[in-house]
């Protein structure tokens, strides 16, 4: 077996924290994993990706071009400008939460629906929500990098169930933030839940025209 996801997004998004907790979840499920981290300005909310292998099949912890099953985006620019290390039966699950990337020297002007499109274009199946706004609804932004690995794990875009994942991040997460990071979660594992049942996603829809 073998799995590649690559996170990314910027500095102060959790992009690392993420690849830790889906590594040590793949650990207890008995996979070998590898892992490595690009860090720019990290602090300046500049570019961060995380690549993690899983499986008997790893060759180094860089994953090729061409090879991601998953690409988690924090933010949508920072997944795009990934989109290269995708494999043609990928995903993407990408937070529709824009921050404006400071590694953009330039003045174009940066519309995240067009970066939502282009990536639908492009990767046959992709989970796009604002899961910020989501995290903000739970009680923390902070843990919107655990609604998106809930998203991911609820879609069964990971190698593991839901359960598996949250049974590392209970041991992961100091214990005043458990609650908040739980119901985070849950909010997103319902929502993935409506996006694949029509009937629920109409009400889902209903309830976003309501607020």
């Amino acid at each position: 077996m073998k799995f590649d996801i690559l996170i990314a997004g910027v500095g102060g998004q959790g992009v690392v924290l993420a690849s830790r907790l889906l590594a040590t979840a793949a650990i207890d499920a008995g996979y070998h994993v590898a892992t490595a981290e690009t860090i720019g300005m990290a602090q300046r909310e500049g570019s961060v990706t995380s690549h993690v292998r899983i499986g008997d099949e790893v060759c180094g912890s860089l994953i090729p071009a061409g090879n991601a099953d998953l690409i988690i985006g924090l933010e949508p620019a920072e997944a795009a400008r990934n989109i290269h290390f995708l494999s043609k039966d990928g995903s993407i699950v990408v937070n529709e939460h824009a921050v404006i990337p400071s590694a953009s020297a330039n003045n174009a002007e940066y519309i995240p629906e067009h970066v939502i499109e282009f990536l639908k274009e492009n990767c046959q199946e992709t989970i796009n929500v604002d899961f910020t706004q989501l995290a903000k609804e739970a009680g923390t932004y902070r843990a919107t990098n655990v609604a998106m690995l809930a998203a991911a794990a609820g879609a069964d875009l990971l190698p593991f169930n839901p359960e598996e994942l949250w049974s590392v991040l209970e041991k992961m997460v100091p214990e005043k933030y458990r609650e908040l990071n739980r119901k985070a979660f849950d909010m997103s594992l319902e929502r993935v839940s409506g996006m694949k049942d029509p009937e629920k996603q109409e009400q889902v829809q209903v309830q976003a025209m309501d607020t």
